[in-house]
Formats: C-alpha cells, structure tokens, sequence
C-alpha cells in the first residue's frame, strides 16, 4: 500500500514537473514573442517618426522656397519702384536745374548791364592773352634783329632764331606756367575744402542777384563779375575764419 501511494506520489510530481517545465516554456515563448512585439512596434514607431520628420522637412523646405521666392520678387519690386522713383526725381531736378539756367541765360542775355560786364570781362582776358603773345613776339622779334649784328654766316642764321624761339616759349611759359601753378593750387585748395553743396547755393544765389538786379544797379561801378568773384572771396574767407581751428591750421568742414 505504501508501495502503491509512493508511486503514485512521483507520478504526480513528475506530472507536475512537467506542466511547469511547459509553463515555463510558454512563459519564455511568449517572452519572446512579446519582444520581438515590441521591437516591431520600435521600429515601426521609428520608421513612422522618420517618415514624419522627412515629411515636416519637406514641408518646412517648400514653405521656405515660396518664403524665399516671395521675398525675392517683392524685393525686385521694391528695387524697381525705388530706382524709378529715383530716375523721376533725378529727371525732375535735371528739368528743374535746365529750366532755371535756360532762364537765367535769357535774362542775363537781356540784361545789357551784365552782358555789358560778362563780355568786358572775357574781353580782358582775351587782352591779357593777346597782351602777352604780343610781348613775347616783341621779344622774339628783339632777338632776331640780332642777325643784323652779327657777320658770321651759319651763326647769323642760326643764333638770332634760336634766342627768338627761346624767348617767345619762354615768356609763355613763364607766364601761363605761374598762372596755371597758382590756379590749380586754388581750385585743389577750393574742391578739397569748399566743393559742397552751400558753396553751390551760394554762387548760384550770387549770381541770381547779379542777374536779376544788374540793371538796377547803376550806382555801382564795379565789373559785376569782378562782385561775383569778390563776393565769394569773401564768403571763402567768411567759413574759414568761422572753420578755423585751435592750432591756427584750417581744416574745411566736410558734407
């Protein structure tokens, strides 16, 4: 009897030995199952998170071509609005600037006082020119009558011709040379310090006046373009002194 229920005994453990070894089999199966589960569902998650992205991307990429695009063509129209805007107030101006010099000609070739000045003055220019070609011939003739005191042959011919030459480019030169030297030296001093946009209104202004008040000005004398060209000494010398620094050297305002 004992026999019987010892035997029995093992044949329920090994029963049950064997249901747990299944269970566990099971449990390392459904193990299994539930990780490659949930690798599939990483993967799937990732792939769907990657085709998300690339999709946003795609998006962000088009949105930011038509921004781009957009933006380009309202700033070519802005472009083109401001330089057509600009060629018309340029346009203008220019219309404005030939108007009023058309004007102030046709008044000043009216005026007889300052067509009266303006041709005595190119007048004493001319003179002056001619003033000194005539002194310089004078010279060169001088020194040509030479060859009636000299008795050599060659040097008779050659010496009085060559101090002619001489004297005549000389004279010129000396004296168109100093002229030249001087008024280039004004006009580098005037452009360096002066060429801005007050000088401008005020030689315009200047010569509105002269213009525009010629005629009436009898009691004056003076060459009117001799008063233009004294009157803007003046305002020069008038912003130098205003200009003028500590150290007693003038250094012109720039604009």
């Amino acid at each position: 009897m004992a026999e019987a229920v010892k035997t029995s005994y093992k044949e329920k453990m090994e029963k049950a030995k064997k249901k747990l070894a299944r269970a566990e089999q099971l449990e390392q199966d459904a193990q299994k199952k539930a990780d490659e589960e949930d690798k599939r569902i990483t993967d799937l998650a990732g792939k769907m998170a990657y085709e998300n992205l690339a999709g946003i991307d795609r998006l962000y990429r088009k949105d930011r071509d038509r921004l781009h695009s957009e933006y380009e063509l309202k700033k070519q129209e802005c472009e083109d609005r401001y330089k057509r805007r600009g060629q018309e107030d340029e346009a203008f101006t220019w219309g404005v600037v030939l108007f009023a010099s058309l004007d102030l000609i046709f008044h000043a070739i009216q005026s007889a006082r300052f067509s009266h000045d303006l041709l005595q003055a190119l007048s004493f220019i001319g003179g002056f020119i001619a003033g000194m070609f005539s002194v310089a011939w004078s010279l060169a003739a001088a020194a040509w009558s030479l060859n009636e005191q000299i008795t050599v042959p060659v040097i008779r011919q050659i010496l009085p011709a060559v101090l002619a030459v001489a004297g005549f480019a000389s004279l010129l030169v000396l004296v168109f040379g100093i002229l030249g030297f001087v008024g280039y030296k004004l006009v580098g001093f005037y452009r360096e310090h002066f060429a801005d946009s007050i000088s401008v209104y005020i030689a315009v202004t200047e010569l509105v006046f002269l213009v525009w008040f010629a005629d009436m000005m009898s009691a004056v004398k003076l060459n009117l373009i001799v008063i233009f060209i004294v009157v803007h000494f003046v305002y020069i010398f008038i912003r130098m002194v205003v200009t003028r620094e500590g150290d007693g050297t003038y250094f012109g305002p720039r604009y």
